[in-house]
């Protein structure tokens, strides 16, 4: 649906490139004031000056008059470490996602992706959560062993992952509870344990806290217990967990087999084995001591030993558009209204240069 011009838009577009009002209306020049009072709809931009704006943000001119029915709010929106992060990252990370939502809208219309899966549970109890845990393990028929790839049961579960560019480095990750949910890990960097933890992170906010403000530490603890129940689930966990302990000392060796078994963190396995009272309060703390003495408190010894997970839905609804359909991601980019650097900034790669993939996803019907 297009209209007059939308303020927000232009705002949307504009923190996307994470620019302040000063830093655009130096591009356009006009004052900063003058912009702020355009994106509240106090003022109206001229044609000319639409032009100039949709130029220096890569976006068509018709971007400024589209009307997003279903706009993110508050609600849909779960960050890790929201308390922590401030209000200015929350908003360009927030631009992000509404990009990577308006693509996956466009794709959504033309390729049949997997449906939606994730059920909603109970938060109310530690149980509770451990159960909804076991369920979705159940529900994908998962069993109680080592997860070999979380990136792909979140995509068969009918969510997005994607590795976002332009992430704050606060912020490991963040999802969107939109009508295809997303998640947007952060690009630069992290380990495959870091996120494999944070998808299963964002996918116990999925399924505990559907219309709920997260951010807080009673949720983000809710979603950590269901990340840990989910990756490293108590029966199995607790049999196997008695290899990290030589009498009642730790064993470094055996919590480092376990870490390529499960593809979890030693941080986060002393976490799970502390909370399931698997370990003393000071066998944990003794743990949690001597990482930061051997300066594995942020990446740990045996991280590149374990490969990243590569999110598929995107490149290979992509590639299904153009080979199925003769639709380059020019055209998917005008779709969006937005010019092809926008869709290569937000995905981080060329989009003449996608790698491979094996997700199967089933033509819609023809773009033409």
């Amino acid at each position: 649906m297009s209209t007059g011009f939308i303020g927000s838009n232009l705002r949307l577009a504009r923190l996307f490139h994470d620019l302040s009002l000063t830093d655009l209306g130096d591009r356009v020049s006009v004052s900063k004031q003058f912009l702020s009072r355009i994106e509240t709809g106090a003022e109206v931009a001229s044609t000319q000056l639409q032009e100039s704006l949709a130029q220096e943000l890569g976006v068509l001119p018709d971007f400024f008059h589209y009307v997003d029915t279903n706009p993110i709010v508050d609600e849909q929106c779960h960050f890790r470490r929201q308390l922590t992060t401030k209000v200015a990252l929350r908003q360009v990370a927030r631009a992000r996602g509404e990009m990577l939502k308006r693509l996956i809208g466009v794709l959504d219309e033309h390729v049949e992706l997997p449906s939606y899966r994730v059920k909603e549970a109970d938060a109310e109890t530690t149980e509770a959560i451990e159960r909804a845990a076991e369920a979705f393990r159940a529900l994908f028929g998962l069993g109680m062993g080592p997860l070999s790839s979380v990136t792909r049961i979140a995509e068969n579960a009918g969510a997005v992952v994607m590795r976002v560019r332009g992430l704050a480095p606060e912020i490991d990750a963040v999802s969107f509870a939109t009508k295809r949910p997303l998640i947007a890990l952060n690009a630069d960097g992290r380990s495959a344990c870091r996120e494999r933890f944070g998808i299963a992170h964002e996918l116990g906010h999925f399924s505990l806290h559907i219309g709920v403000l997260t951010g807080d530490r009673l949720t983000e603890a809710q979603a950590n217990r269901f990340a840990s129940a989910l990756l490293l689930p108590r029966s199995a966990f607790a049999t196997e967990c008695r290899m990290a302990l030589r009498g009642t000392r730790l064993n470094w060796t055996g919590l480092s087999e376990l870490k390529m078994r499960w593809g979890v963190s030693k941080a986060a396995l002393i976490f799970r084995a502390r909370q399931l009272g698997l370990f003393t309060e000071d066998q944990a703390r003794a743990g949690y001591v001597g990482l930061n003495r051997h300066g594995e408190a942020q990446r740990e010894t045996e991280d590149h030993l374990i490969p990243r997970e590569d999110p598929e839905v995107i490149v290979e609804s992509l590639k299904v558009m153009r080979e199925h359909f003769g639709v380059p991601e020019a055209a998917v980019a005008r779709e969006m209204r937005v010019r092809p650097q926008i869709m290569q900034s937000l995905l981080g790669y060329s989009t003449g240069d996608q790698p491979a993939n094996v997700v199967q996803l089933t033509p819609q019907r023809s773009a033409a």
